[in-house]
């Protein structure tokens, strides 16, 4: 029995298979004469052998060996003084990655402790004043209606305590990570490993919660991610049997596991996580390299198969032609099991190979000669066409106002350290800005002292009144005057607590008030010119505006950048030289190159730049805090970016250097033929069911062979993915 793998053809669709084993055994045969007006017509013969199989369907996904990576990021709000890193460095854990801003944090860390004491002292005197309209109603329960009143509030009561308890440990959770970067404003590294990402302060220095700073890469620990495939649209995690390819031999995988704190958080955030697949076997992969992972359902195992296109109906009963000893052929009855897009089970009436009739309108090849299948290496080519030396640490100055610029006090070359007046801009609005937060104090003043005077009027006139009733039930002798002595203590002791938690809120309100005054303040002059100091040394490597310059929020003033590096940046961008795929940049760990004179000069990619997917992609990251999702911020490049490092270093003069050469696609050992013995075959009823086959020299026999390809072809060769294998003899028109 020969090996044979039998298959319809879809790239990235469910696919039928037909997976030959060894194994013995037939059904009952039952013969028949051949109705004339029965005889199938073809071009030619048409015959293939029946043998054992599987039923089933398959899918085969793209993965790409990639490290495994290690996220570094602040659990809350931050401003970024200074990133210490950068791609291409080498970093061991523990070591000091970034620092941020620590009086920022202590200024957080302030207004957290300001909002929790806020909070329990409202929470308190709220809850003094629902006890004491309780009581006022409850010595008036001979009023029916006053039952219900009571009731509603002691459920708003019960809410209001779980609403308190809730804000004060959200408020809690927030100290505690200011007071984190308060103790030690350091970002430290989580794992050992390569930079292959730094956040770029060029569109300022504020990081959110959760936002990656620096990512660290292990490129000793190779994973294989299915890109493009995210965990949330993938649908093949039932699929029996999963294993991936890598040089030429097949090994087992299972996919990364992800738990259902992750699932959700994704869901939320829509932000989903790539779809990796591991062996406990291990397996030796090379960064940057694609390997095919297949995923195998089987319906039938061990099952004598032959093709749906050799199976006639005649109401229930299923027959075939089978070629006899003469020449001829001879119809069969079958009896028939289970069945995929290509293959259909034989229970009775066939043997293993026996060669069956199938019906094609495809001409098989009389002339022709033998293509010996091989695995070679396929490789389609990328460029970056532009790069430069990276500088590390390049922060842009922008500017935080509209206005105009009255004096900028460094030029271009100059050494600054941290806390140099570096520019200063006249905002025109800054005085104004000043009198309005002035001026909300104000409000805020008016408006408390407004509260103070009606719950005042209030008091004296329930107390005159209360003083007025009394006197007359003392005249008049009446029975109720301890009665409404007791309204009356309960109505002022409302009023009371009601002033406390309006004098609580103005007191809250206008601490805001003045932080915010203050900040407004900090570096203006009072009629608005506002000066700007440096946060971090360097030297001035740009000055965009001079003085008199008119400048919106968000301008560059200027740019200043620490030492250059042995790392080269690359811009991914359309060429008119190169075929460039603008959405694909190097993976971490791959080789590159450069011509440079006539010889080629080598190096490694060390790390990228958020761009696109790479920016848009969400990281997983879970720790004794819980689970959390990170992800990167864009480049700015306008074109996806990577960094590289020369084996020897960056050449004096890149000028007659070409571009940086890296794989788009490539595969190591895998199965590639000329692109013409390959052939197109589209469903008559379907024109979008397209699929492809080989003719394979099986014996005797010339037989239509099914197979998948992948989506790459190279000059006159194209990669395939399954149905034909190292050895097999394939037609080579002639």
């Amino acid at each position: 029995m020969k090996n044979r793998n039998l298959l319809s053809i879809k790239k990235l669709a469910v696919l039928g298979i037909c997976v030959s084993f060894v194994a013995g055994g037939c059904g009952k045969m039952t013969e028949s004469s051949i109705p004339k007006l029965e005889e199938p017509v073809a071009l030619n013969e048409a015959y293939r052998p029946v043998e054992y199989g599987t039923i089933g369907s398959m899918q085969v996904l793209m993965a790409t060996a990639v490290p495994r990576d290690y996220c570094n990021y602040y659990s809350a709000n931050v401003n970024i003084s200074q990133i210490y890193v950068e791609p291409g460095d080498t970093v061991n854990a523990g070591d000091v990655l970034a620092v941020c801003d620590v009086d920022e944090a202590k200024k957080q860390l302030q207004e957290c402790k300001d909002a929790l004491a806020h909070e329990n002292e409202t929470y308190e005197i709220s809850a003094q004043i629902s006890d004491t309209q309780i009581k006022l109603w409850e010595s008036q329960a001979a009023e029916q209606e006053n039952n219900t009143l009571i009731a509603t509030e002691q459920e708003n009561e019960r809410y209001d305590k779980q609403l308190h308890e809730y804000r004060v440990q959200k408020i809690n959770e927030q100290m505690a990570l200011y007071q984190q970067i308060v103790d030690d404003g350091t970002l430290k590294a989580a794992h050992s490993g390569l930079v292959t990402y730094t956040k770029k302060l060029t569109g300022g220095r504020s990081a959110a919660a959760y936002e990656n700073i620096v990512i660290v890469s292990d490129t000793d620990d190779l994973v294989l991610d299915i890109k493009d495939t995210a965990i949330n649209e993938y649908k093949y995690s039932d699929y029996d049997k999963k294993y991936v390819i890598v040089d030429g031999e097949k090994y087992d995988v299972t996919e990364s596991q992800y738990t259902s704190e992750v699932l959700v958080l994704s869901k939320i955030n829509n932000r989903y996580p790539d779809v990796c697949v591991e062996s406990r076997e291990k397996l030796f992969l090379t960064a940057g390299q694609m390997y095919p992972v297949y995923f195998e359902k089987t319906k039938a195992n061990q099952a004598l198969v032959v093709g749906k296109d050799s199976i006639y109906k005649d109401g229930d009963t299923r027959y075939v032609y089978v070629k006899n000893d003469e020449g001829g052929r001879e119809k069969r009855i079958i009896t028939t099991g289970e069945y995929d897009e290509n293959y259909t089970q034989v229970t009775e009436g066939l043997k293993e190979g026996e060669l069956v009739y199938y019906n094609s309108t495809d001409q098989v090849p009389t002339r022709y000669s033998k293509y010996t299948v091989t695995r070679s290496d396929f490789d389609i080519a990328n460029y970056g066409v532009s790069y430069s030396r990276s500088d590390a640490g390049t922060i842009t100055e922008t500017c935080d106002y509209e206005g105009q610029i009255v004096s900028v006090n460094v030029k271009q070359d100059d050494t600054v350290e941290n806390g140099m007046l570096l520019y200063v801009v006249d905002t025109g609005e800054g005085k104004a800005a000043i009198t309005e937060a002035k001026n909300e104090i104000d409000s805020e003043n008016e408006s408390y002292a407004h509260k103070i005077a009606d719950y005042d009027k209030q008091v004296k006139d329930l107390s005159e009144g209360g003083s007025s009733a009394e006197e007359n039930n003392k005249q008049d002798e009446k029975p109720d005057t301890a009665y409404e002595e007791q309204q009356l203590k309960l109505n002022l002791q409302l009023l009371d607590l009601q002033k406390k938690l309006a004098g609580a809120d103005h007191t809250y309100q206008l601490s805001r008030l003045q932080s915010a005054y203050d900040s407004i303040s900090a570096g203006n002059d009072g009629k608005g010119n506002i000066s700007v100091y440096a946060k971090n040394d360097g030297k001035v490597s740009k000055v965009s505006v001079k003085a008199g310059d008119n400048v919106e929020e968000g301008s560059d003033i200027l740019q200043i950048t620490g030492n250059s590096t042995d790392v080269l940046q690359v811009l991914v961008k359309d060429s008119n030289n190169y075929k460039v795929y603008t959405d694909n940049i190097a993976d971490v760990g791959e080789r590159v190159s450069l011509e440079l004179d006539g010889t080629t000069i080598y190096g490694n990619c060390i790390g990228f730049a958020g761009y696109g997917r790479q920016a848009q992609r969400g990281y997983i990251n879970q720790d004794d805090k819980g689970v959390h999702i990170t992800g990167n911020t864009d480049s700015g490049y306008g074109n996806a970016a990577f960094y590289i490092k020369l084996d020897n270093g960056i050449p004096d003069d890149l000028t007659r250097a070409s571009a940086v050469k890296f794989s788009y696609v490539s595969f190591k050992k895998v199965v590639v033929v000329p692109t013409s013995i390959i052939h197109k075959q589209v469903n008559p009823m379907d024109k979008d069911d397209i699929s492809y086959y080989v003719w394979k020299i099986d014996g005797d026999s010339v037989v239509k062979q099914p197979v998948i390809l992948s989506d790459y072809t190279s000059g006159s060769d194209t990669l395939v993915l399954y149905g034909i294998d190292e050895g097999d003899e394939i037609c080579l028109a002639s």
